[in-house]
């Protein structure tokens, strides 16, 4: 197994699905992506779903008393989280374009999210 290889089957894809409000699963998809880059642990971060909604820049959470989600988002690649994955598919159905997006991603179809998630050693879905 060369080392590509290896790396790929030793990443941790983290399935963000929910919206950024409303439940605690966007902070603690987030608080683990910063855990993770700490630990210098490759990792695939996959916005599906409404997790799209996480990227959303001009998000006003004030306005529900909370902290503002997409704020936090920017900062990915300062913590050397660079691989930032939307579901194309996604964005479609809820009418958004990647120029909305907080941060720079790569849009996946469903068969590179299908070999990112068979690449991985963990897989957490939230």
């Amino acid at each position: 197994m060369d080392n590509q290889t290896q790396t790929k089957k030793q990443s941790i894809s983290l399935i963000a699905r929910r919206a950024p409000y409303g439940s605690g699963a966007a902070r603690q998809t987030l608080d683990i992506a910063f855990a993770a880059a700490v630990f210098e642990r490759p990792l695939n971060y996959i916005f599906l779903g409404d997790g799209v909604y996480q990227l959303l820049s001009k998000q006003d959470p004030e306005a529900i008393q909370n902290k503002p989600h997409g704020a936090a988002l920017e900062t990915l690649e300062l913590y050397g989280i660079d691989e930032v994955y939307v579901h194309r598919n996604s964005l479609i159905q809820r009418a958004l374009s990647e120029d909305e997006l907080v941060c720079k991603v790569t849009l996946i179809d469903d068969c590179t999210l299908k070999e990112l998630v068979a690449e991985s050693i963990h897989v957490i879905n939230l």
